[in-house]
């Protein structure tokens, strides 16, 4: 009987094995072999700037290597690394013809490739905030990590990951202008304080409609809820003493804050935003060591 040679299927395999790049070294890879990351929290890329990037590359080379973790080791699969960081890269690369790229290859596992992904795209500042809150919340709900836990992975304050996740409460209309760069989250954000969605959407509307400011957009939403609820007092804001103290309450505690006045008899208050339970944590330690600091210099 005739044993049939072994041929390219043993040499590819040799082949493959040989040029795996060594964790944490800078190798060229084949662009070919290189899958999409399912971790990827960027959706939007600007055709322009991607362009621009193509031409860069085309003069200057890639400078900075894309960040790959192996995800077939037998051989048998086309494409046996898998993308983590270098999206846009790989993709002008792509455009300028390439045929292998610097990579460096990555021990990860699914939530690390994740980090990862989002710290390398939070460091280029190349989110838009959606894409920033979705991935956040990822790593809450699919991996388990408390918004205190995600906040020092990432290098930033709970407030800011809370505040990201709390964006996503808004209807999907809302979120596309956001995504699209119609809206910033300093106008979207007092539409949080309103009842239904459609309220939400309607103010979004209204605010790209007569361009309207952050603090305008924030002074509509007080007026729709005002509308829904006539007894409500009016907050302070002809005041601006009452407006610097407001403006410092927010920067001391990384949260909105409103100074409603006394009227009549009834007495006046401060309102304070949380936005889950780890806030309401944090807030209540914030709020508690002050009081302790007053106590003390007494």
């Amino acid at each position: 009987m005739l044993r049939r040679p072994l041929g390219r299927g043993l040499d590819a395999l040799i082949e493959n094995t040989l040029a795996q790049p060594p964790a944490g070294q800078v190798s060229l890879v084949r662009l070919d072999e290189i899958a999409p990351g399912p971790y990827q929290p960027r959706t939007h890329f600007d055709p322009e700037r991607l362009a621009e990037l193509a031409r860069a590359i085309k003069s200057q080379g890639i400078i900075e290597p894309l960040i790959v973790r192996l995800t077939g080791t037998d051989g048998s699969s086309q494409q046996p690394y898998q993308l983590i960081a270098g999206e846009r890269r790989l993709r002008a690369a792509r455009l300028v013809g390439l045929e292998r790229v610097p990579a460096m290859l990555r021990e990860l596992d699914d939530r690390g490739a994740l980090e990862m992904a989002l710290v390398e795209n939070l460091a280029r500042e190349e989110l838009n905030p959606v894409e920033e809150g979705r991935a956040l919340k990822r790593l809450n709900q699919d991996f388990g990590q408390t918004h205190d836990d995600i906040a020092a992975r990432i290098g930033k304050s709970r407030p800011y990951v809370s505040n990201a996740v709390r964006l996503l409460d808004l209807p999907e209309p809302v979120l596309d202008l956001i995504a699209l760069s119609k809206l910033t989250v300093g106008q979207a954000r007092p539409l949080l304080a309103l009842a239904s969605a459609d309220a939400q959407i309607a103010a979004a509307r209204a605010i790209l409609e007569r361009g309207l400011t952050a603090r305008s957009a924030e002074a509509l939403a007080q007026e729709q809820r005002r509308r829904r609820n006539p007894g409500t007092p009016r907050p302070a804001h002809d005041d601006p003493n009452l407006n610097a103290l407001v403006e410092g309450l927010q920067r001391a505690l990384k949260r909105k804050v409103r100074i409603i006045r006394k009227r009549g008899k009834s007495p006046g208050r401060v309102e304070l935003d949380y936005y889950d339970e780890n806030d309401l944590t944090a807030l209540a330690s914030a709020l508690m060591g002050e009081s302790r600091g007053v106590a003390t210099h007494a």
